[in-house]
């Protein structure tokens, strides 16, 4: 990511790795570096400090914070193992003699109404993430802290998310707060009136606690709703590799897991997943299931494609579409590196568009956009999404909507909102669009608001049927993403839509002043 951003970035400015290193020398950086050492940065033989990012930013010319908040999320979800610490360690700065004042004072603005900024959050984690021992009194502090950070985590954006999410898994794994941070999220997912679920309950996959693995797999067990069960199976993923389930544990979400793969009502894109949970268990718990799971695909070739990530259809296909993707975006990048031979770009578009693990496409979709690679990207894919959404296979389609979640621009926004209302496609398209545009680049007008909250009330008048009703909460959670008040008061004063969106409404415009505000910063 250092080298393509420096490469692709700034109008070719630093192409020369000698002119960087020369000018690297100011800022936050103080000491002299040689081309050797940015090259071992940038091929991550050694890792990158976390002053070195932040001169990155400076001499790149990027907002403070985008790259660290990025490198922080991606390896926190990649780490070998669970820990308070960020690997982007902080080092000194965090351990400051200057900074038990600083962190009483943002102790202090994080009970109180004022505004906190994502960059706050990750100064007062860090710094307790480096003292452990630190008291904070009273102790319900820590109740307060971790309601506030998740309240705010929720509903935020971009950097702004990554910084939160960042400073929750932070919480998540620390000695004395992680109780705390594990009730806020028992307690959200379990109310039924709350609007964000998935993120509520998948991030519990941070923490080595067994009361997070207890909470996990009751929400995968007896889940509040669909959304919860799904964050519930996508935070098995990641317990599972660090071993947090005791056998007893895995021994009843085998069974749960083994349902899910087979049932054609499970929550939308839940299939895969479940495959994959279901192959990662260990051998000597999940045999038989899997044996079983085997006969029943075998039977049916579609399923068996639909479902196996490695078969050599899907494989080749896989391969022909990043192939073909790649070539397009190197060839509308601005800056060229003749002498550079990017091989992290195709596997990162492989992981975007076809790793079961909603996560992995989530995080390399990341990556992606935080590179001068994201223009060409989502020009390029909002290209293969015109054919595939009117011809292709509809996977295909759904992949790139939630790809240009992340990757997408002002310029890609209209084809999705165009996409919230066609019609003459299959729905999950549609409801695919709904669920996406609160996130890519841009923002929409009250025209097309009303517009598209019109056609599916019209729609689910005629019909009953959930689509709709699901594809208005997507709508009223775009709204909310973009605080658009006065469009969330006509949806809750609407009496001509369904319950559960107006619902929706008033939850976004219930939330107190000093949360909405603070998760935009």
């Amino acid at each position: 990511m250092l080298r393509v951003n420096r490469l692709h970035g700034q109008q070719g400015e630093w192409t020369a790795a000698t002119a960087f290193a020369d000018a690297f020398q100011g800022g936050c950086w103080r000491e002299r570096t040689s081309v050797y050492r940015i090259s071992r940065w940038e091929t991550a033989a050694v890792r990158v400090p976390y002053l070195a990012v932040r001169r990155y930013e400076q001499l790149l010319d990027l907002p403070g914070g985008s790259l660290v908040a990025l490198l922080d999320t991606i390896y926190r979800y990649f780490a070998p193992d669970v820990s308070a610490s960020p690997l982007l360690a902080r080092g000194a700065d965090a351990r400051s003699t200057e900074k038990p004042a600083q962190i009483d004072q943002l102790l202090e603005l994080v009970l109180s109404d004022g505004i906190v900024t994502g960059s706050e959050w990750d100064e007062l984690t860090a710094h307790l993430a480096a003292t452990p021992r630190q008291i904070i009194t009273p102790r319900s502090a820590w109740d307060k802290m971790a309601q506030r950070l998740l309240s705010e985590m929720i509903i935020a954006d971009g950097v702004a998310w990554m910084q939160r999410h960042e400073a929750f898994n932070r919480l998540l794994a620390h000695p004395v707060g992680q109780q705390a941070a594990i009730a806020t999220c028992a307690d959200l997912a379990a109310d039924r009136t709350g609007q964000v679920f998935v993120e509520t309950v998948s991030i519990l996959d941070g923490s080595p606690h067994p009361d997070a693995s207890r909470h996990l797999l009751a929400q995968l067990i007896s889940p509040t709703n669909d959304r919860a069960q799904y964050g519930a199976l996508l935070g098995c993923i990641r317990k599972l590799r660090y071993g947090h389930f005791t056998r007893g544990q895995l021994q009843r979400l085998l069974p749960i897991v083994h349902d899910m793969v087979l049932d054609p009502a499970t929550y939308a894109r839940a299939q895969p997943l479940a495959a994959e949970l279901l192959r990662r268990l260990p051998a000597d718990v999940s045999a038989s299931a899997k044996a079983q799971l085997s006969r029943a695909i075998t039977s049916d070739p579609a399923m068996q494609q639909a479902l196996d990530a490695r078969h050599p259809v899907r494989e080749e296909a896989a391969a022909v579409r990043v192939a073909r993707i790649t070539g397009a975006a190197l060839a509308q990048t601005s800056v060229e590196a003749p002498h550079f031979h990017d091989q992290l770009l195709p596997a990162l578009l492989e992981e975007m568009l076809f790793s079961p693990v909603f996560d992995v496409r989530l995080y390399a979709a990341m990556l992606l956009s935080g590179t001068p690679y994201r223009q060409p990207l989502a020009t390029t894919l909002a290209s293969e999404l015109a054919v595939s959404a009117a011809s292709g296979p509809v996977e295909e389609a759904l992949t790139i909507i939630e790809a240009l979640r992340i990757i997408g621009t002002s310029e890609q926004r209209p084809m999705i909102e165009r996409l919230t209302t066609a019609t003459g496609l299959p729905s999950t398209i549609a409801l695919a669009a709904t669920q996406a545009i609160g996130h890519i680049g841009g923002r929409s007008s009250d025209h097309y608001w009303r517009q598209a909250i019109a056609h599916h009330a019209r729609r689910w008048r005629q019909s009953r049927t959930t689509t709709h009703a699901t594809a208005l909460v997507g709508l009223v959670y775009a709204l909310g993403i973009a605080r658009n008040e006065r469009m969330l008061q006509l949806v809750r004063g609407d009496a001509t839509v369904p319950a559960e969106p107006r619902a929706a409404a008033s939850w976004w415009l219930n939330l107190p002043r000093r949360i909405l505000d603070s998760a935009l910063w």
